[in-house]
This record gives structure tokens, sequence and C-alpha cells, in this order.
């Protein structure tokens, strides 16, 4: 097949260009991801930390960890070791700022993590530290106010990765590692430039995903260059042209034998892998 003229001689080429533009790297500064997040603010009197741990492996119902006494925590400080259990109070003041904006609040542990309302409700579960299974936000608004009231809710901090600690050959009593806590923000999104990240994103998987005989593979890499060609960090103006040429991929409608596709969303947990058995209840409710 021809590659359409408007593309770098090698697809390749172009492929990593893309990649670059939305990835975290050395253009982490000019690229797209530069430009998603608005506002940022971190410590007091916005951002307030205390923290109990429990004793040994021990891990406590919300019920008991709700009642007991804390102490002020900040960003920076380690805890551990392997597999103990540490729970955070929060209170956030979102300040007028953000009125008008979504507002969330970022936690990394470097560990896995659920944020429990004070009237000991799970709300959700979180993913610390690097990779693609990293998930650290908790939306606290979607539109603030100018009358915002303080907030106050949980982190169960569980001193654990996704796949357990390390060594899996090691006895899981043995490893001794600490997690530490790097992150405890109000954050908001440039929400237009937030969904062209991820209208991107989709648009890039299928030009990679999709076979190089089918013409919507070069269709996506085609849309894919454009938008990198549109788009300036600096002059947020662009946003929405280049979010055009992603709607006008999205538009395009193939025949009357089209496939309607579902997707179904699925949850696997080992009971006892590379974590104790105790632990697995946890994953449970966090996943």
């Amino acid at each position: 097949m021809n590659h359409p003229s408007y593309l770098q001689k090698h697809s390749s080429i172009t492929r990593s260009r893309i990649n670059n533009f939305i990835g975290d790297n050395q253009w982490g500064d000019v690229n797209l991801k530069s430009a998603i997040e608005y506002l940022r603010i971190s410590g007091e009197p916005h951002v307030s930390l205390e923290v109990w741990s429990a004793p040994g492996q021990d891990r406590p119902t919300f019920e008991h960890a709700s009642k007991q006494k804390y102490r002020p925590a900040r960003v920076g400080e380690s805890f551990g070791p392997s597999w103990t259990t540490h729970w955070f109070r929060v209170t956030v003041r979102i300040p007028k700022d953000f009125v008008g904006r979504s507002v969330r609040f970022e936690i990394d542990t470097s560990s896995e993590a659920m944020i429990w309302s004070t009237t000991g409700d799970p709300i959700m579960g979180l993913t610390g530290g690097g990779g693609r299974e990293r998930h650290v936000d908790y939306l606290l608004t979607e539109k603030a106010t100018a009358h915002e009231k303080p907030r106050q809710f949980y982190v169960e901090m569980a001193c654990n990765q996704l796949f357990g600690n390390g060594d899996y050959h090691q006895r899981p009593q043995d490893r001794r590692i600490y997690y530490r806590l790097n992150m405890a923000d109000l954050m908001s999104h440039n929400e237009p430039v937030l969904a062209l990240y991820y209208d991107l994103q989709v648009i890039n998987d299928m030009a990679n995903r999709i076979t190089e005989e089918s013409p919507r593979s070069w269709q996506a890499l085609s849309a894919a260059n454009a938008i990198v060609n549109v788009f300036e960090h600096t002059d947020l103006s662009t946003v929405e042209p280049a979010r055009e040429i992603a709607r006008q991929f999205f538009k395009a409608q193939g025949g009357d034998s089209n496939h309607q596709v579902y997707a179904i969303g699925n949850c696997h947990i080992d009971t006892a892998w590379l974590w104790p058995f105790a632990e697995t209840k946890r994953k449970a409710a966090r996943s």
C-alpha cells in the first residue's frame, strides 16, 4: 500500500512522533501532556494529613481505624514495612482558584490504597507508583463553587503493590519494603486538553493495532499526525481545531455489514498468589 504523501516516508517515524507527543518522556514540557494540568495546589491549609499506623500486620476495619489517635503526616514520609496498614485522615479545603472547574484529590502512596468516606463506605481503589496501572486521583467535585466547605475522608494504605512485594520467591513475612508518600494534592485538568488526549490515545491505538492492510489504520495514523501538526502547547486555541480532526475521524461510518461491539469489564483476582490470603479481601474491594 502506498503511504499518504503527508506522512513521513517510513510509518515508524510518524508513529514514534505521535508516541512522543502523548508520552511521559523528555518532551513532557512541550507535548500534549504538558497542557493537561490547569492548576495544582498542595500542603496546608488546603490539604491536611493525619495518619494512624496499625500494629504488626493487622488489617483493622474502618470502624476501628477511624476511632484511633492520629498524628500529623507529610508528603515525603515512608511507611512500612511490607504488608502493614496505615490509615490517613484527609481534610481538604478547595480554594477559590478552582471555582467553576472540576477538582480532584491526587494521593500517591507508591502502593495500593482505598478511599473511604467518613461514614465508612469504600469509595474507590488506588494504585500508586509508576506504570500503566497507576491510578491516584479521586474526583471531589465536577464544578467547584465559591463557597466550598471543608471535606474529610480517609485513605487506607496497604504496604504492597499490585503484584505483591517484590521477589515472590522470598517468604512474604521476610520482605521489609517501605513505601513513600509521594503526593497529596488538589488539582484540576484543562478538560478540553484532557479530552483531546483521550481521543488521540484511541486513534493512536487504532493506527498501531489495526492491520496495515486496512485503510482505517492509515486513516488513523494520518489523523493522529494531523493533530500533532495542529496543536501548540503555548496556544490553547489550537485545542479545538485538533479536536475537530478527531471528531471528523470518529464520524466515519462503514457499510451495513458493520459489527456492533459491546465492552464488558472483567476483574480477575487470585485467592492468594503474591500476597497473604488476608489481603485478598482488600484486593477484591480495591478492584
